[in-house]
């Protein structure tokens, strides 16, 4: 559904903003390996501590004033029901990478 997965790569892409107050750069690119698309939203911002990195797909777990913890719960959601997979890298004070991973064709992931 090509709407909900719009939903989670604007999701992605805001978290990554909010993560850098202070200005910074977003890379988006896309890759393709093992018959999984791929597609990396990397951020120079804050990063985020193993601990920080446990919970990040726990529904209601933020570390935002305002947020409702729901963003990355969903996409979780979303990326799974496609099939697919979130990985997630990050080191304090250098930044985060989230990269989404769906099969390539008709969903088969034999090859993965």
């Amino acid at each position: 559904d090509p709407k909900q997965l719009q939903q989670v790569f604007v999701n992605l892409t805001m978290n990554a903003i909010q993560a850098m107050p202070d200005g910074g750069t977003l890379t988006v690119s896309t890759s393709f390996e093992d018959g999984w698309v791929q597609v990396h939203v990397q951020d120079t911002g804050q990063g985020m501590a193993p601990a920080v990195m446990k919970k990040l797909f726990t529904p209601f777990f933020t570390t935002k004033k305002r947020g409702t913890g729901l963003g990355l719960s969903i996409s979780y959601g979303i990326v799974e029901r496609h099939g697919g997979k979130i990985e997630v890298r990050s080191k304090v004070g250098k930044g985060s990478t989230f990269t989404v991973k769906l099969p390539a064709g008709n969903g088969d992931r034999s090859t993965a």
